[in-house]
């Protein structure tokens, strides 16, 4: 089968799919509750050890797990925030909250930039503005600066930067008017107790380090400051791995978008197990995309069957250095006309040429 993105087809209905999966979609409230305790132990025993193991190979160890929590607690969270986690709506609010604080997220602002803006309009290009594009129009309009920064998020060596600057300081934290359409008193409500839980944090460690005759600024650096770091470098490149490939398209047209069937064609089934284990099942995406309600520790069968059902639909790709380079070297700048990816150098070429 021809997955080039100029390809028209007759895909299979969303809701005839989603009636495929829904056995999957049906939360368990203990088995939920027990990820909650287990990860929620582990991110204190791992901030523990990176502000008390005596050395720094130790606390770097230590720091990447605290990393990897703050990761699988942001994955329960997720869940929570789409209502899959458990089958309380009341205690998914409660648990996604308090699950979303290691990640320093406000509860209410990524309902309404994932959720609602992701997940309703994926790769709508400005309803969907995560990891969208820019065209050669775009990219020439912009300012030095800010061509610079373009530059450096799509380096393939930068998904760090690019979360922190575009989504989370931009949309999450106490975010301009401006940048999420309207205001409500939740977002800031949550923003405060973002606000709070990381002064609670910083205070809790550099007063554990005190106490222990230890290095406050090591303990803050290896307990704080490089595990939301891994994390942002996690989150970014998470995202930008599924839904950004030679092969998927982006559009500006809304009569075009609808009939692609993005519930299909907008994201990449990502192969890489032990990554995917790390992370709650994180790359099973498809199916996730296809039904948001279906949780975490049942998404693995759930993409497992969308596969058996629809196999020629499903774009596998399997997560390597060599193929990450590929796509952020391919992937730069889009043709929206064409539907294309192109390199910054292929962009450059043509405005000489032109001019």
């Amino acid at each position: 089968m021809n997955t080039s993105p100029e390809t028209t087809v007759q895909h299979p209905q969303r809701s005839a799919l989603r009636a495929a999966l829904a056995q999957y979609a049906s939360p368990s409230t203990t088995l939920a509750l027990f990820w909650v305790a287990v990860d929620s132990t582990a991110f204190i025993l791992a901030s523990a050890a990176a502000v008390s193991a005596s050395s720094l190979v130790w606390k770097s160890l230590a720091s990447v797990g605290v990393g990897i929590m703050i990761a699988r607690l942001f994955i329960i969270g997720h869940d929570a925030c789409h209502h899959a986690l458990t089958r309380h709506r009341a205690l998914n609010r409660l648990v996604g909250r308090l699950t979303f604080l290691p990640s320093l997220t406000p509860f209410s602002l990524w309902d309404l930039g994932h959720n609602q803006a992701h997940h309703g309009f994926t790769n709508l290009n400005p309803r969907d503005a995560v990891w969208a594009p820019l065209s050669a129009d775009d990219f020439g309009a912009l300012s030095p600066r800010r061509r610079r920064m373009e530059c450096l998020y799509r380096s393939g060596w930068a998904p760090a930067v690019y979360y922190v600057m575009e989504i989370w300081w931009k949309k999450l934290i106490f975010p301009r008017v401006d940048q999420i359409g309207s205001y409500r008193s939740i977002y800031g409500r949550d923003s405060l107790l973002v606000s709070a839980f990381a002064v609670a944090w910083v205070t809790l460690v550099a007063v554990s380090a005190y106490g222990s005759n230890g290095s406050i600024t090591e303990a803050l650096f290896f307990a704080c400051f490089l595990p939301l770091l891994f994390w942002s470098w996690l989150m970014g490149f998470i995202i930008y791995i599924h839904h950004t490939d030679p092969s998927i398209a982006w559009f500006r047209d809304v009569t075009a978008w609808a009939a692609s069937q993005p519930y299909l064609t907008a994201t990449l089934y990502v192969e890489c197990p032990i990554l995917d284990s790390l992370l709650h099942n994180i790359l099973q995406h498809p199916a996730h995309h296809l039904n948001m309600t279906i949780p975490f520790y049942r998404l693995k069968a759930a993409q497992k069957r969308l596969q058996d059902i629809v196999p020629e639909y499903i774009r596998t790709r399997r997560l390597t250095w060599s193929y990450y380079w590929r796509v952020a070297e391919q992937c730069k700048l889009y043709d929206y006309d064409n539907r294309r990816w192109q390199p910054f150098s292929a962009i450059t070429r043509e405005h000489h040429e032109s001019a």
